[in-house]
């Protein structure tokens, strides 16, 4: 499988605080790959890096073959790299679907064309009933499903996906999971943080753990489940074998 996104010996430092420390990971078309650790172990800060929020004190990215390390965020997004946002970022005076708009304009300037898209992303994430509803009136999960939409109007080839699980109940969750393997089937590749462990670790075809910034393991969900240093980092007793 040929890797669409690789970071090469990423460092990140604010200053004295060393936040990605050498990070190499590469992630394959069509994979759901989870990228998960304790809080502050790198993570936002890694997603921040790989879409061009801000450039790597140290190391390259590269994503679909280019070097994309010094790339602004606008550009990436044109290149097929999409995100969603911890903190929903909604524009919450705005309808459903010219949220969704919004995404679409970065591929096209008609605005017809771009309406077309959203109804048809909408459509996609299940939303096409809430199109008029503005985004302040959308309950959490309907929220959380509208960061999705926005970012796949924009055409990705990589969907960033930053906790769009969490806070969730249980059947939301769950479709949500629904809703991430239908973008893979689609034919966009998703690399996605989250901490809902039960829930992440059946879905993700493979887990990169991060901690203190550095990769600490990387392979299947159920070895990295099962690895001493994941579960002393930070999965807990709960998760060891036979517990």
């Amino acid at each position: 499988m040929s890797a669409l996104l690789e970071t090469r010996g990423v460092w990140q430092r604010f200053g004295g605080l060393v936040a990605n420390s050498d990070v190499s990971i590469s992630v394959g078309r069509g994979e759901i790959v989870g990228l998960i650790g304790p809080n502050g172990a790198g993570k936002s800060t890694l997603f921040n890096l790989i879409a061009g929020v801000l450039p790597p004190t140290q190391g390259s990215i590269w994503f679909d073959g280019e070097d994309v390390t010094r790339m602004p965020a606008a550009m990436r997004c044109r290149r097929g790299i999409g995100r969603t946002f911890q903190v929903v970022k909604s524009f919450e005076t705005m309808t459903v679907i010219d949220n969704v708009i919004v995404g679409a304009l970065v591929r096209t300037t008609v605005m017809r064309e771009a309406r077309r898209k959203a109804h048809e992303v909408l459509e996609f994430t299940g939303l096409a009933a809430r199109a008029d509803v503005l985004a302040s009136d959308l309950v959490p999960a309907e929220k959380r499903r509208l960061e999705v939409a926005r970012a796949l109007a924009t055409e990705p080839k990589l969907l960033l996906l930053d906790e769009v699980l969490t806070g969730l109940t249980p059947t939301e969750a769950q479709t949500g999971v629904a809703l991430v393997r239908k973008v893979r089937d689609a034919g966009i590749t998703v690399l996605m943080v989250e901490h809902v462990m039960e829930i992440v670790m059946p879905l993700v075809d493979r887990a990169i753990v991060l901690d203190l910034g550095k990769v600490l393991v990387e392979g299947k969900p159920a070895d990295v489940v099962r690895d001493p240093k994941v579960i002393k980092a930070y999965l807990g007793d709960r998760h060891a074998v036979g517990a």
